[in-house]
């Protein structure tokens, strides 16, 4: 099991799923947005039971395809069925696109208003999963599927907050807006009874999603606390986020930082010109597969 951040008191791991369970982001019917997610992140799930849920959902599978057929992948031919797809794209490339429009759907819930901006949140984590994605390509390939699924989901705990402490989500944001210079787990400490990073760590065991997107997500903003096998994949969601929030695709419970940790670039063997590079293109790309999720 990964090792969970440590609890501030009063909120326990209890607490969390109880808040999960009255967001709907815990289980429920086999159909739901939130079982499919889980089920779509699990280690092992075969490509003929991710083609089946998705078939099952026509909505999802619609959405499956845009993506499938936009310029975010480039194909040639057109992909007409998700058998096709995982075919075409690989199977963690579509369920990594499943799992995007089931995080929209997920936290439809949770939309009501807020210190937080859901659609702003949306966007950021789409943003920080495909700017991940972007950088395992160039020397992780074989990690860049779980870049895009535990990118997409690095924030989740931030709507768990919401749940539990709106108070203190309230006041950390008045921070956050007031142009702090202190590093989000500061604030947090200060300001917000339990971590994002912590509640995510929580939901994600109780989903049973592989060690290493709970540890990336769970240390997201310190790669460097992640368990020597995960920290890749941490550094990785990390440097997401940075070019994210460098592209102004954040959100109310964020801070832009000046520049990335030069520790995560060295850990995956990246240089600052190519964080730049992927930084340059990352518009465009969440533009176009943006596009095709919510067209």
């Amino acid at each position: 099991m990964t090792p969970m951040p440590a609890l501030a008191a009063t909120i326990s791991p209890k607490d969390i799923l109880d808040a999960a369970r009255a967001l709907g982001i815990l289980s429920g019917s086999a159909s739901s947005a939130p079982r499919l997610l889980a089920t779509l992140c699990q280690e092992g799930v075969e490509p003929r039971e991710v083609a089946r849920i998705i078939g099952q959902e026509p909505g999802l599978a619609a959405r499956v395809l845009r993506v499938a057929n936009s310029a975010f992948y480039g194909v040639p031919r057109a992909i007409a069925t998700i058998d096709r797809a995982v075919v075409v794209l690989g199977l963690d490339a579509v369920r990594g696109i499943a799992a995007a429009a089931c995080l929209d759907r997920s936290i439809t819930r949770a939309g009501e208003p807020s210190v937080l901006d859901m659609t702003a949140f949306l966007d950021h984590s789409v943003a920080t999963a495909a700017a991940a994605e972007s950088l395992a390509r160039i020397r992780h390939r074989v990690i860049a599927p779980e870049a895009f699924i535990a990118g997409l989901l690095h924030d989740l705990g931030t709507v768990l907050q919401l749940r539990l402490d709106a108070a203190g989500l309230a006041a950390l944001v008045t921070v956050v807006r007031g142009g702090s210079d202190s590093p989000m787990s500061e604030i947090e400490l200060q300001h917000v009874r339990v971590g994002h990073e912590t509640c995510a760590a929580v939901l994600f065991e109780a989903w049973n999603l592989p060690a290493g997107i709970t540890a990336a997500v769970a240390n997201h903003h310190a790669p460097g606390n992640a368990p020597a096998e995960h920290r890749p994949l941490a550094s990785l969601v990390y440097l997401g986020d940075r070019l994210a929030l460098r592209n102004r695709m954040g959100f109310s419970a964020e801070i832009a930082p000046a520049g990335p940790d030069p520790a995560a670039l060295a850990e995956l063997g990246l240089g600052l010109a190519e964080f730049d590079a992927v930084a340059e293109k990352l518009p465009d790309l969440v533009a176009t597969l943006q596009g095709a999720l919510l067209g």
